[in-house]
């Protein structure tokens, strides 16, 4: 499988990328409003429950675990669209893999600093047996879907190009998603910064125009080199 790089496929890639991180977020926001019976709030990159909703361990649990949890089907989507014979499909999940990622799974849960290890602690406490089995599951989980798309990935040089799927999607999302979009726009010029059940404004517009976007140039990420 070989990809065709333009500035079409760059769109809609960043676009994909946008949308299954807002999702990961509005997983977590919606299956807490769920279980708590009353809406937090939520920004481009984390999310907060009800008030007092914390006060219970496991709807906090679940409400973490849910985010990771869609990111992971996504993934795995993406796996099985990558085995699969239509050359098209096997471009879309490799983009699929690589938009949600899995750098960011697989780099913090080794820091502690994940939902993963947030959630286990929350539930299980602190200890190294909870850090290290919560570890291997998100390994285990993330590096078959990684590992196909290396295997699969026929551009050359392989290496070069395999680091770049692994690791500026999340560059982007640090600085476009967190830096600009969060930090700046919504943060300190507070533009479209009321909430609608708890989500601003800027989001549900940046949503909108990624998901936009991505119809528009998405034959890019499956068109043949």
């Amino acid at each position: 499988m070989t990809i065709s790089m333009s500035w079409r496929y760059l769109v809609a890639f960043a676009a994909l990328t946008i949308l299954c991180g807002t999702s990961h977020e509005f997983v977590h926001h919606f299956t807490g409003a769920a279980l708590c019976g009353a809406f937090g709030t939520k920004t481009f990159n984390s999310f907060s429950l009800a008030p007092g909703c914390n006060a219970n361990v496991t709807k906090a649990y679940w409400a973490a675990m849910a985010g990771p949890m869609f990111t992971f089907a996504l993934m795995w989507i993406g796996y099985a669209m990558l085995r699969a014979s239509i050359s098209a499909s096997k471009r879309m999940g490799f983009a699929l893999i690589f938009a949600n990622f899995p750098v960011n799974r697989m780099f913090f849960v080794l820091l502690g600093a994940n939902d993963e290890q947030y959630a286990n602690r929350l539930m299980f406490g602190r200890s190294p047996v909870v850090f290290w089995l919560t570890a291997v599951a998100v390994l285990a989980v993330s590096l078959p879907p990684v590992i196909e798309a290396f295997r699969q990935l026929q551009n050359r040089p392989k290496l070069a190009w395999f680091a770049g799927f692994f690791l500026l999607p999340f560059a982007f999302v640090i600085l476009f998603a967190g830096l600009f979009l969060e930090n700046y726009l919504l943060d300190q010029r507070r533009i479209l910064a009321s909430q609608m059940i708890g989500i601003p404004y800027l989001i549900l517009v940046v949503e909108a125009i990624s998901a936009v976007l991505f119809e528009v140039f998405k034959p890019a990420l499956i068109a043949e080199p």
